[in-house]
């Protein structure tokens, strides 16, 4: 894996190029050798591909994170293929964002690139200055340094409005003290004690017409930059939508062809529906009243059912039928024993004419007549 994969995109301009154009952060080092988020590596790693496919002077249209990604692999294979470069990439791994072939397809386009603007790779050239003073007199200059610089510190006073006079008397001394002093660390210092005092706030104007043409050709810019990806997105989601509107109004065109029938049939269903509710609005003008009879006539119905019934019920009952057999049968008993008694008292008077009955007749007749009675 070449790890001057960054060093060679940074040369070709792919911060100022690139990276705005699809928001992305700034690319570390080893940004397509791990994993870190598959789906933006992917998007980065065919973005990248894209621009590195223009700058090799080919037409490449710039891939969007809606885009199918085996098209987008195939396509960056056919270039590839067509610089006659031996291409034997698997696309699941492609599809990772990261690796060893995102890497290889990375340089290779890389290389090609630079090769279109004519770079090429020079040794580094390191100037290094002989020193021509000696240890002793560098710690001599560093002595001095120390005391100009407490010197220094004691005199600022000078920054106040109280020491303005002492200021343009003393004007000569820094530059003997920039000449005599050659230590960075104090300098650094000795800036950031002053730096604030040299500070400079330039209040922007809102009602400068400057400001304003400035800021508008800054926002026409920033538009126009933004529109390059914008614009072919655009297109092609016109495009898509064009078509999907066509396929609808085919689709649309077929099926009124196949329910044309249906809808007559329809149309004839709903005249015929409405002659049947008209007909049906005519015939119940009268239906009020006629319930209304119905009500009266069911209520004189219910009337004579309860009178039947109760008459009914009277004649069902035979409680009188039962007191007058048992009057018939007590009447019966009564006769039979009025009966019997008058054949005694028949008797009685046959024997009584008799003379010559005895008298033990007479008592036993008495007798018979006791019990009798």
């Amino acid at each position: 894996m070449d790890l001057r994969l960054m060093d060679k995109l940074r040369l070709l301009k792919i911060d100022t190029d690139l990276r705005p154009q699809i928001k992305m952060k700034p690319l570390s080092r080893y940004y397509f050798v791990t994993s870190t988020n598959p789906n933006e590596q992917f998007f980065v790693f065919a973005s990248t591909a894209a621009w590195l496919i223009r700058k090799c002077g080919k037409d490449f249209a710039q891939p969007n994170e809606e885009d199918d990604p085996n098209t987008i692999i195939a396509a960056v294979i056919d270039v590839l293929k067509e610089n006659e470069v031996n291409v034997d990439f698997s696309s699941h791994k492609l599809k990772q964002g990261w690796g060893d072939q995102v890497c290889s397809i990375l340089n290779i386009l890389s290389d090609e690139a630079l090769k279109k603007e004519n770079f090429e790779w020079q040794k580094p050239v390191v100037d290094i200055p002989e020193s021509e003073e000696s240890v002793d007199d560098i710690d001599q200059v560093e002595d001095e340094t120390e005391i100009l610089l407490d010197k220094v510190e004691d005199e600022m006073p000078i920054y106040s409005d109280e020491s303005e006079g002492e200021f343009n008397a003393d004007e000569k001394e820094p530059s003997n003290i920039a000449q005599k002093v050659h230590d960075w660390e104090a300098w650094k210092l000795e800036l950031e004690r002053v730096a604030p005092a040299l500070r400079l706030k330039i209040s922007a104007d809102g009602r400068d017409w400057r400001a304003r043409h400035a800021q508008m050709r800054s926002y026409k810019e920033e538009l126009f930059d933004r529109f390059k990806t914008t614009g072919a997105q655009l297109n092609k989601l016109h495009s898509s939508i064009s078509s999907a509107m066509d396929k609808v109004t085919a689709r649309e065109n077929i099926l009124n062809e196949q329910f044309e029938p249906l809808v007559k049939e329809y149309g004839s269903l709903l005249d015929e529906l409405n002659k049947v509710t008209n007909e049906y609005k005519e015939a119940s003008v009268g239906i009020t009243e006629r319930q209304d009879m119905l009500n009266e006539l069911s209520t004189k119905l219910e009337n004579i059912k309860q009178r039947t019934e109760s008459k009914g019920s009277s004649m069902n009952d035979n409680s009188p039928l039962v007191t007058a057999k048992k009057a018939v049968a007590t009447l019966k008993k009564d006769i039979q024993e009025m009966d019997f008694q008058i054949t005694v008292l028949l008797w009685l008077l046959t024997t009584k004419e008799s003379n010559g009955n005895s008298l033990l007749n007479n008592k036993e007749s008495g007798m018979i007549a006791n019990e009798v009675y």
